[in-house]
């Protein structure tokens, strides 16, 4: 039976575990990462970051469900859930145009993913675009979720982590919050579980960047003893806004902009095993970009 001072000593646990992940994967490049952008105007930043953008928001809109099922009185779940959006060659490199005056021929160039920035020759000067910064395979996160119901066939699923300054690492902040509703029950002797979700996500980091996301999902699943097989299609949505000051090639400026991920529709499908209040599930997200999520977790 799980006792309110053992989810509050969880829940503490795993804010603090996903805290300092955060910071592993993170904190190395936050500064580089920041002064690049500063470097960047309006018309190569969004190029420069948009796998970032993609990725990160990706992540986000992902783990939200593991099962299409919703019963019947009082239920609570804590999970750790990981997602990776998986980075190609076609994330690493991107098409800029060089500032006046040099020549206004587009050139291929690194993303934030990528490596060396491209250097274009001028007149007794060069300039050379922004190296990557981000040396990875998939942009990784990981974060604590919390699902709480059943009051008429709808549970509430709420993610948060704040982390304070540390180590050169800016304060950020991660909040989510969520319902997802039993479709099954206005369908009787449906063979499978069905359930739709619809959920909002906060990412700050220091104060250059903020993505949001939005994402509505349909969910089905259907339960074999301990297994259960879980899929689903997914409507979402991630914009990033940056503000900074540019201080890059010309005269300074402060730039502020939406920037809009690209993955719109996605496809799931995965597996869950359920083990008395262990909870394990691993799923496949396929759209404009891969993602991989897992999650362990326990409760009813």
């Amino acid at each position: 039976m799980l006792t309110i001072a053992v989810v509050r000593r969880t829940t503490r646990a795993l804010v603090v575990l996903c805290g300092m992940m955060m910071m592993l994967t993170m904190a190395r490049a936050q500064n580089p990462v920041e002064d690049a952008i500063k470097q960047l105007s309006s018309t190569t930043v969004k190029g420069y970051l948009q796998p970032f953008i993609d990725g990160v928001g990706a992540d986000l809109n992902s783990g939200v469900y593991h099962s299409a099922y919703i019963g019947t009185g009082f239920s609570f779940k804590l999970e750790l859930v990981g997602m990776g959006t998986l980075i190609g060659d076609a994330q690493k490199v991107y098409s800029a145009v060089p500032p006046v005056p040099f020549d206004q021929t587009p050139v291929q160039t690194a993303t934030i993913f990528g490596g060396q920035g491209t250097t274009v020759h001028g007149q007794g000067v060069d300039y050379q675009f922004q190296n990557g910064q981000l040396n990875l395979s998939a942009v990784p996160l990981i974060v604590p979720q919390v699902t709480i119901g059943n009051i008429m066939g709808t549970q509430a699923v709420i993610r948060y982590i704040p982390i304070p300054d540390m180590n050169n690492f800016p304060k950020s902040t991660f909040f989510g919050v969520g319902l997802r509703h039993s479709i099954s029950q206005y369908v009787p002797n449906i063979p499978v579980d069905l359930a739709a979700s619809a959920f909002y996500q906060q990412l700050t980091i220091g104060d250059l960047m903020e993505e949001k996301t939005l994402n509505f999902s349909g969910e089905a699943s259907k339960s074999f003893s301990i297994l259960t097989i879980y899929g689903g299609v997914q409507y979402e949505t991630a914009t990033m806004t940056l503000d900074y000051d540019y201080k890059g090639y010309g005269p300074t400026d402060h730039i502020h902009l939406d920037l809009d991920g690209q993955n719109n529709f996605r496809f799931t499908v995965g597996l869950g095993l359920d083990l008395l209040i262990l909870h394990l599930s691993a799923d496949a997200n396929f759209g404009t970009v891969t993602v991989i999520s897992g999650a362990v977790g326990f409760g009813l």
